[in-house]
């Protein structure tokens, strides 16, 4: 039986990597497309209130989910707005600057700040391994920014900068994300309210600052061509938290956490199939997304 539990969340981990993967290139596209950056924040909440708040209903219905604790409830709002609202505003940034094997490959930052967090408020000790796996995130980063030279790359380079900036925030944002889903998660062990719930918070906060800021006429490009791929990143995002929900359940964190993030190296695949053998990945690239990936493993495998 527990054998069967840990494969389900090791498929559900790359499951999720998979989805990831594919909500960053969407997002890509739709952003090149000209749609406004506040409708891939919409279009998300949205996808995962209409592909898990009608399943969590039914079940309600047939008295199949948990007792809903409040205090859980509480968790997963605040999960909601750290990363659907937050982390994917943050992303959208990052995104635009950088395009999505970047951004996507600096995810890999999540067990660091998680193993900050673990050091820092549980007092856990620093191990030689992880301070390696510090030193080979930082490698990688300073890789990412490094760039031949040239008047075109000096331009880019304040460009540049913003985006990492805004990529490792992004980092952060949904790091403590799940760490706040996860404690909803030992109150109400439902992978399904968590998504629902998630979505509901990111559609009130997003719905109530385009009311504030008087953009509620700019809703009609939802439907515009220019969305249809926003719409795509949307559904690639509420799958791969439904798929993170299951991992973190049914896996060891440290096993879900490092099969999660496999995402770049399917970005890196997938990018020039789906944005163009223009947007293939550099030997620059793929070279940081290794070290990115090491450093993470030196931070998670204990």
């Amino acid at each position: 039986m527990g054998d069967t539990s840990t494969l389900t969340g090791v498929l559900a981990a790359l499951s999720a990597a998979f989805s990831f993967a594919l909500w960053n290139i969407f997002l890509q596209r739709g952003l090149a497309a000209g749609a406004p950056a506040r409708l891939a924040l919409l279009t998300l909440a949205a996808a995962e209130v209409a592909c898990f708040v009608p399943p969590a209903l039914l079940l309600a219905w047939h008295g199949d989910l948990p007792p809903l604790h409040p205090r859980g409830l509480a968790w997963f709002l605040l999960a909601g707005v750290l990363t659907t609202v937050i982390g994917t505003g943050l992303a959208t940034q990052a995104t635009r600057r950088l395009g999505a094997a970047e951004t996507t490959a600096i995810r890999l930052l999540d067990p660091f700040f998680a193993f900050v967090i673990a050091a820092i408020f549980l007092r856990e000790r620093v191990p030689a391994r992880a301070l390696l796996g510090i030193a080979l995130l930082v490698a990688a980063l300073l890789l990412l920014q490094g760039r031949p030279g040239g008047r075109s790359a000096t331009g880019q380079r304040p460009q540049r900068a913003q985006g990492l900036a805004f990529a490792v925030l992004t980092s952060l944002a949904f790091t403590v994300g799940s760490v706040v889903r996860k404690a909803g998660l030992t109150l109400i062990p439902s992978a399904i309210v968590a998504a629902a719930a998630e979505g509901i918070a990111g559609i009130v906060v997003i719905g109530a600052i385009i009311a504030l800021r008087g953009e509620g006429g700019g809703l009609r490009a939802l439907r515009s061509p220019a969305a249809r791929d926003l719409w795509r990143s949307g559904l690639a995002a509420a799958a791969g938290t439904f798929f993170l929900n299951v991992a973190l359940q049914r896996a060891s964190v440290p096993v879900a956490v490092a099969l999660r993030n496999t995402s770049p190296w399917f970005t890196l695949l997938l990018v020039p199939l789906l944005l163009g053998t223009q947007h293939r990945a550099t030997r620059r690239m793929w070279c940081s997304t290794a070290l990115l990936t090491v450093g993470m493993l030196c931070i998670v495998l204990r």
